[in-house]
């Protein structure tokens, strides 16, 4: 059975600002106004996990991951890219995150934290030298660039809310069209349709070119 018990494991003790102590997330999304609060445990039991658009991101492409109604994190992806992004609790600063990424996982967790809020493989190979993290705006994001160009993923992280069918018919198009863009950039893709299933932006006539 899935465990996603760890992804309330990030959040804040209540204290001086300068002298904020981790202790766990709550994967939820806090108002803006409210001050930083003591973070309650949450058990999450044998409930589904959806993954849902939302009008967020580039072109309005982000998905959202929850897990039993609750935010997990939002992701998109690229011919080239993967990005999450994750709103932490107000008061957590980039100098209290712990960010690793390999070649196939990742790791997020507060430095001080028992346990990391995401601790997962990634559901594609990633260049982990090309990849990076920034805070701002109080949005967490991740960018893992992909090992594979124009590989379609799944999902962000392995067997997390994989795509249904029809969205994933969706984001294959979306990134043929992309591809497309790149490859004449002096056409307008923006309104082309394709007859009969989506084809594989990655192997298509040739493959993906490399830039």
């Amino acid at each position: 059975m899935v465990d996603y018990s760890r992804f309330d494991k990030i959040g804040l003790d209540d204290g001086d600002d300068d002298e904020e102590t981790p202790n766990q997330l709550q994967a939820t999304r806090p108002s803006s106004s409210s001050p930083p609060q003591p973070a309650a445990s949450v058990s999450i039991s044998t409930t589904t996990t959806t993954t849902t658009p939302t009008p967020k991101g580039k072109e309005g492409h982000r998905l959202k991951f929850e897990h039993g109604g609750q935010t997990i994190y939002e992701w998109e992806q690229t011919l080239e890219d993967v990005s999450i992004y994750i709103t932490p609790p107000p008061g957590v600063k980039a100098s209290m995150l712990n960010c690793t990424i390999t070649p196939s996982h990742l790791t997020l967790g507060l430095k001080e934290a028992p346990h990391p809020f995401i601790d997962e493989t990634t559901a594609g190979p990633v260049k982990a030298a090309e990849s990076f993290w920034t805070l701002e705006d109080g949005e967490l994001h991740i960018l893992l660039q992909k090992a594979s160009k124009g590989e379609v993923w799944p999902s962000a992280l392995a067997g997390r809310g994989a795509l249904d069918p029809l969205t994933s018919e969706t984001v294959r198009k979306q990134l043929m069209l992309e591809r497309f863009q790149e490859e004449n950039p002096g056409f307008d893709f923006s309104n082309a349709e394709f007859n009969g299933a989506v084809p594989d932006p990655q192997t298509f006539l040739g493959g993906v070119k490399y830039t």
